[in-house]
């Protein structure tokens, strides 16, 4: 008698990406070194004014994540560079089937360096699950900026988010010494209508600057808050750090604000794909 022939399940085709982006000194201008990218991560250097921050745009080929996708990111920023990071439009998180969506961000910048990550909201759909993970090391005198935001839905689709899981984890280290570590997950629907929580926002984001006189910036960022349209806290945790939270209505009013927070405190244009 033959042996039965084996079960054969195929398994659900998932998003794979992976980039690496390293950029040097030259002369008076920040300058590509290295550039790697495979999968569904593309990373793209548009032409910006002259005297203006060199600028990466990640690009996600696939449209979207859904649970077991998942990118990573390498940046480097080698001594006195400036790079600004974001993203070609807003990610979209589509419901899960199980597992998580992944992003990792790892960012190291040198030496009188400054880095501004600044990627637009991520979207969340209903029943969906994501996880971003920021790991980032700072030498003695580098600046960051950073920013991650995500909305509930589409308030233009009249989108409900009642369920959905989200998982942040930030650590930031300055010389290899952990500076900040904060970890954030939401799971629990109550926790999107609890004053403790979210209270009603549909759009949230965190910010980080951390610089070696961070806190002397405290006082502007917390003036700029006065023409936000939505909530916001800033808080300085030490000399050289600074935390900020932001709740508003929809993704437009978070956008806005971001745009307000940014612009105002770079004296700068946001990246044109923000706008465009």
């Amino acid at each position: 008698m033959n042996a039965p022939l084996p079960i054969f399940e195929p398994g659900l085709q998932r998003t794979r990406g992976t980039g690496r982006i390293r950029v040097q000194r030259r002369g008076h201008r920040t300058c590509l070194e290295d550039l790697r990218q495979e999968g569904a991560l593309r990373l793209r250097l548009p032409r910006v004014p002259l005297g203006a921050a060199t600028e990466a745009v990640l690009i996600n080929t696939a449209g979207g994540l859904t649970g077991g996708d998942s990118l990573a990111l390498e940046v480097e920023l080698a001594a006195d560079t400036e790079l600004w990071i974001t993203t070609q439009a807003c990610e979209k998180i589509y419901r899960s089937l199980g597992g998580y969506a992944e992003q990792t961000l790892r960012l190291d910048v040198g030496p009188a360096a400054r880095a501004v990550w600044l990627p637009q909201p991520a979207i969340l759909f209903q029943d969906s699950a994501y996880q971003r993970v920021l790991d980032i090391d700072l030498d003695r005198d580098a600046e960051l900026f950073a920013v991650e935001a995500s909305v509930l839905g589409r308030a233009a689709m009249g989108e409900q988010i009642t369920r959905c899981r989200l998982a942040e984890s930030w650590r930031i280290r300055r010389q290899g010494r952990l500076q900040w570590a904060s970890e954030f997950a939401l799971e629990d629907s109550a926790a999107l209508t609890a004053a403790a929580a979210l209270n009603g926002a549909r759009a949230f984001a965190t910010f980080v600057h951390a610089a070696p006189a961070a806190a002397e910036q405290l006082v502007p960022l917390r003036e700029l808050v006065g023409s936000w349209r939505g909530l916001a806290g800033v808080s300085a945790l030490a000399e050289d750090l600074v935390v900020g939270l932001l709740l508003a209505a929809d993704a437009d009013a978070l956008m806005g604000d971001l745009q307000r927070l940014v612009e105002g405190h770079f004296a700068r244009p946001m990246p044109r794909v923000w706008t465009c």
